[in-house]
């Protein structure tokens, strides 16, 4: 994988670390903990806004097949 095909357009954080000075394998390492990271925090996000929002039909529908 070359630079070009890690950097989407917009992509800010790719592009800052990308133009630090390191090996490739640590650079992928470093891009691999962000993504981690980005999918954590849209998880956690995900449960807040149903947790925030209880009568919105929040993990299953109150029904009686359930």
């Amino acid at each position: 994988m070359n630079a070009s095909q890690n950097t989407k357009s917009g992509s800010t954080l790719e592009q800052q670390i990308a133009s630090i000075k390191m090996s490739q394998y640590q650079r992928n390492q470093v891009l691999h903990a962000a993504r981690v990271a980005e999918a954590f925090v849209g998880a956690i996000l995900w449960v807040c806004g149903k947790v925030e929002r209880p009568r919105a039909g929040v993990f299953a529908k109150p029904n009686l097949k359930y």
